[in-house]
């Protein structure tokens, strides 16, 4: 399998061609989806920021028409809206609205979840010269037909990887992303920690980067174990060789605000050797994603990148 670690690459943006979102039936594909990515190549209907959402899937395996404009088209709604038709149109990408209720009452933008399509797997691989089969994206993991909750946590994923994302490009610096996957940590064959993913958030000129690892908690975390897990695996995992860092990462947790209390009660009792940082989900909503973190040892706010 190729490397499930993603940087976003710097693309042109250039304006595309302007087509109305429409909300009409997907024509069914009648030639194959390698055939059909072919076509979209060969004609030029595709971009590099086409490709380069791909490697967003790559990433978290979903993302909203919010987030994608966010991180893609410089926050322009029309545009992000009018591609994304046009690409769910040719096959590119698949989208839900199912859960605009869901959004809405967790405090995201009501619009369509968009993920990657056979077509748009198969144009990312000949474009990359990646084979098919060793695209690290599963299409079973994120079938937006699935009808659990699991898809709000993953919309949660997404959320923290987009302001990350978002908050670097502002800076000019770039992030490292390690997938669901790529992210976890083991001693040999035994796993050890499962963190939602890993940022490493760089700052090129100076050479310096700061590890994170992401706990996006919807009130079903046993922080007991949690914190138990992230200690055996800096003691017992080749974390360094596997990040790539020289700082065992700290975690951000953003938890429901219910829990926020509990959360920061165990990490004072437990006192680990891993730093943690948290935020309830509200506060992580309405503040910088760079600032206002809560250190559970001191009771006091800090920001990333300290």
């Amino acid at each position: 399998m190729a490397n499930p670690v993603v940087k976003l690459r710097q693309t042109n943006n250039k304006q595309l061609r302007q087509h109305h979102a429409s909300s009409r039936a997907r024509e069914p594909l009648k030639i194959s989806a390698r055939q059909q990515a072919q076509l979209l190549l060969e004609q030029n209907r595709l971009s590099d920021r086409d490709i380069n959402l791909i490697r967003g899937f790559i990433a978290v395996g979903m993302l909203t028409r919010h987030q994608i404009q966010r991180i893609f088209f410089r926050d322009h709604e029309k545009m992000a809206a009018n591609r994304l038709a046009r690409l769910y149109h040719q096959h590119f990408l698949d989208r839900t609205l199912a859960w605009g209720d869901e959004m809405r009452a967790m405090g995201l933008p009501p619009c369509y979840i968009y993920t990657a399509n056979r077509v748009g797997v198969e144009a990312y691989s000949l474009c990359t010269g990646t084979p098919y089969q060793q695209v690290p994206f599963s299409r079973e993991r994120y079938l937006l037909t699935r009808q659990n909750h699991k898809m709000l946590h993953d919309l949660q994923i997404s959320e923290m990887f987009t302001r990350l994302q978002v908050g670097m490009q502002t800076l000019g610096w770039e992030m490292t992303w390690f997938n669901e996957w790529a992210a976890i940590l083991r001693q040999e064959e035994e796993e050890l920690v499962r963190p939602d993913g890993v940022a490493i958030l760089e700052r090129p000129s100076e050479q310096g980067e700061w590890g994170y690892f992401i706990e996006m908690d919807r009130g079903n975390t046993d922080w007991q174990k949690k914190l138990t897990f992230y200690e055996r695996a800096y003691h017992r995992s080749p974390w360094r060789q596997v990040l790539q860092v020289a700082r065992y990462p700290t975690v951000l947790c953003v938890v429901p605000e219910a829990v926020q209390s509990e959360v920061m009660q165990v990490v004072r009792e437990k006192r680990p050797t891993t730093r943690y940082l948290l935020k309830s989900w509200e506060r992580f909503l309405g503040t910088d994603i760079l600032s206002g973190w809560r250190e559970p040892l001191t009771a006091t706010d800090t920001d990333l990148m300290m």
